[in-house]
């Protein structure tokens, strides 16, 4: 019995042993990984890109004794507007309408509302392809009629999402290069990327302002000149961060 008793009493401390062992070991990984030698950097990637659409809005606003004469005066001036779209190539599926508004318009005259009459308004929203021919298209609209808002214009890239995989690569390659240079400074080398970061993401397009163009046109006598559209560079802009291990 006693023989037993020793026997279990042995089992039990090579138990304990063990256990202590392989505490031990576990806790010498864990001190291993943490004590892993990192560097965090990050980097930037811009592409620069020309514009090859541009978008614009057109409004007509018309006030008439009644609703039906206003409707008829915007229809009629609308059709026009429509018309000269089409003679530039620009098809329906790139117009479209983001308002149609019906109201009575009144003023005010010594604390009393008086009213002025009716009116309707309409607003279209084009893309234009040809951006070569947007000048033209502009010179066409202010020449045959009067009236209107021209409005919103803005130069775009189709482009744009290649841009944008092109710009994360530059990023990811200039934090990759920082990441080497300090490494090397410390005498050590890039395992591995452990974690990547997208950050801030920014595009910038050209917009300018057609009314205070058409009034510096306005103001000098003669000769007529053509309307200018100079579009500029788009950018497509990425910031990324990323630690790496080193060895």
């Amino acid at each position: 019995m006693k023989k037993l008793i020793k026997n279990i009493t042995f089992i039990a401390f090579l138990a304990i042993i063990c256990l202590a062992v392989s505490s031990c070991s576990t806790l010498s990984g864990n001190t291993e990984i943490n004590s892993s030698t990192t560097v965090s950097v990050s980097g930037t990637g811009i592409v620069y890109l020309k514009a090859d659409i541009v978008t614009f809005s057109i409004n007509v606003n018309e006030t008439a004794p009644t609703t039906a004469e206003a409707q008829q005066l915007t229809n009629e001036k609308m059709t026009k507007i429509l018309d000269i779209l089409k003679t530039f190539g620009i098809k329906d599926d790139d117009i479209s309408t983001t308002a149609l508004n019906f109201n009575s318009e009144y003023y005010w005259d010594n604390g009393k509302q008086i009213k002025t009459g009716e009116a309707v308004s309409q607003t279209v929203y084009v893309t234009m392809k040809d951006l070569d021919q947007f000048p033209k298209l502009a010179d066409e609209l202010g020449s045959k009629l009067t009236g209107i808002s021209f409005y919103n214009v803005n130069f775009d890239s189709t482009q744009k999402e290649l841009a944008y995989s092109k710009a994360r690569e530059l990023a990811y390659e200039k934090a990759l290069e920082k990441a080497e240079l300090y490494a090397k400074s410390a005498g050590l080398a890039i395992s591995r990327p452990i974690t990547i970061s997208e950050g801030y993401l920014s595009y910038g397009s050209a917009n300018y302002k057609i009314n205070d163009m058409v009034m510096m046109a306005e103001a000098a006598a003669a000769p007529t000149y053509g309307t200018q559209t100079p579009s500029g560079l788009l950018s497509a802009s990425i910031d990324v961060s990323v630690v790496f291990e080193l060895n």
